[in-house]
């Protein structure tokens, strides 16, 4: 998926992000601390297969897996919905209330990312999600629409 962006990254920066996300999914199993994950992905992103049938296939799989994990909750965005909040650009929420800081939201998008700080921003953004999941189908629903997609 790097090498479909536009933006110049060097090997070292591919490698670097690659890294930072695989740290992020072995948190998700930490023993100590992990990261609880709720997700909500448009039904369209799950039937694209980006680097091959092969490689959708496995991604699909690691995505039920995942569900399985205590802290993950996936949530698919049935085609068909229409327009939705998010239809012109994905974000994430991190919250990090347990810390005793603010939440932010993260929106990547074709010419970069911005993070968002500011309350009115952030309180937008978790409107937005919330209205989201109730848009989106049931983590048991969303598990077997996944299932379908790969041939399972």
């Amino acid at each position: 998926m790097f090498d479909a962006v536009a933006m110049d990254r060097t090997a070292d920066a591919r490698e670097r992000e690659v890294e930072i996300r695989a740290m992020r999914q072995r948190r998700l199993q930490s023993g100590d601390d992990p990261l609880d994950l709720v997700a909500i992905l448009d039904e369209a992103v799950l039937r694209n297969p980006v680097g091959g049938r092969e490689t959708q296939r496995m991604q699909l799989e690691h995505l039920l897996t995942a569900t399985e994990l205590p802290t993950v909750t996936l949530q698919v965005l049935p085609a068909g919905q229409g327009a939705h909040p998010a239809l012109g650009s994905g974000f994430t929420l991190l919250s990090f209330e347990h810390l005793g800081e603010p939440d932010m939201a993260y929106v990547e998008h074709a010419l970069g990312a911005t993070l968002l700080e500011k309350d009115p921003d952030v309180t937008l953004a978790r409107r937005t999600f919330d209205h989201l999941r109730t848009l989106a189908l049931s983590p048991a629903a969303s598990s077997e629409v996944i299932r379908r997609i790969g041939g399972g």
